[in-house]
């Protein structure tokens, strides 16, 4: 028997102007405070972070895609109470995008005719300097978050080993405001990174990881992805315990699947959710679409058998 599977277009036509709620905003920007989803698992993780940053020691969160790496980074940097400045990794950033260059020049000039046969003129011409992120939150005393710093060239991590070490920032370039920079006591670097064999990332430098403490993020628990799935798209928990279940069993042994597949599953149920009832049909439909972009070999029809076998009382939302 073929079952019939809801179009996505089978909802009421909802405004995104409608007065009685607000429009639907997928992006979460760097402000999650309001999903971050906190039990003993991640608040023992938060707890020896902040330990550590408060006593002025470098973070590192490292991992595969997927572990909340950011997630946490950002959120022991919003915890420790100072603004806080994101700078991402990338194979383009110099020593420039780290300590600062020139942007510009400005000429003045005086031109003396006090007396009418002699002409006395002076020209001054001011180099003008801006700070890059890391100088700017050395001197302020921001928390600098440098996410995915190994996809930056060693060249441009170079110049971190005398801040993590001394809380020094040399900038070499003589136009600079200043030759050195003197961390503010309140600055704190977090850093986060993916392992080296993936594509565009470089190795982690020895001597960089020498003067930092680092995390290494593995998969977080059952209740604590479902939880974090929760969270994160505003679906119930039943309804999150349901696709973590599925993306796990359903991922074989020898492959991995990040925890933003089920984020990205709830994501488009609950954007569904908000306008109709969300059938098995269409949760297998969508469970397939996100999982066979990540090279799972599974058919909306094993998903649908899956679901078919999975007790009652889990199908309720």
């Amino acid at each position: 028997m073929t079952k019939h599977l809801p179009s996505l277009d089978e909802t009421r036509p909802v405004s995104l102007l409608d007065a009685d709620e607000p429009p639907h905003n997928p992006w979460t920007g760097l402000h999650t405070k309001r999903r971050f989803f906190e039990n003993d698992e991640v608040a023992a993780l938060l707890h020896r972070g902040l330990f550590y940053a408060r006593a002025g020691v470098p973070l590192h969160f490292r991992g595969t895609a997927g572990r909340g790496k950011t997630a946490v980074a950002l959120e022991i940097a919003n915890r420790l109470g100072r603004p806080v400045s994101v700078m991402t990794g990338n194979d383009w950033l110099d020593i420039e995008d780290m300590v600062g260059k020139q942007v510009g020049q400005s000429t003045h000039a005086v031109v003396d005719k006090y007396i009418q046969r002699v002409r006395r003129s002076e020209e001054t011409t001011r180099y003008d300097w801006e700070n890059a992120i890391l100088a700017d939150a050395m001197l302020k005393g921001h928390t600098l978050v440098y996410d995915e710093f190994t996809r930056s060239n060693a060249k441009a991590n170079g110049i971190l080993l005398s801040v993590l070490e001394e809380g020094i920032l040399v900038a070499a370039d003589p136009l600079a405001d200043s030759p050195r920079i003197h961390a503010h006591p309140n600055f704190r670097i977090i850093l986060t990174s993916n392992p080296h064999d993936y594509a565009g990332v470089n190795g982690s430098p020895d001597a960089l990881l020498d003067r930092m403490v680092t995390f290494e993020m593995s998969r977080y628990s059952f209740e604590t992805e479902s939880g974090i799935v929760a969270a994160r798209t505003g679906v119930p928990l039943t309804l999150a315990r349901r696709m973590v279940r599925l993306v796990g069993d359903l991922t074989p042994d020898d492959q991995t699947c990040s925890m933003r597949a089920c984020i990205l599953i709830a994501q488009i149920a609950a954007m569904r959710l908000r306008t109709a009832t969300l059938s098995d049909a269409l949760l297998a439909q969508i469970s397939a679409d996100v999982l066979s972009g990540r090279g799972i070999a599974v058919t909306t029809g094993q998903i649908a058998k899956y679901l078919d076998q999975r007790p009652q009382e889990e199908k309720s939302i």
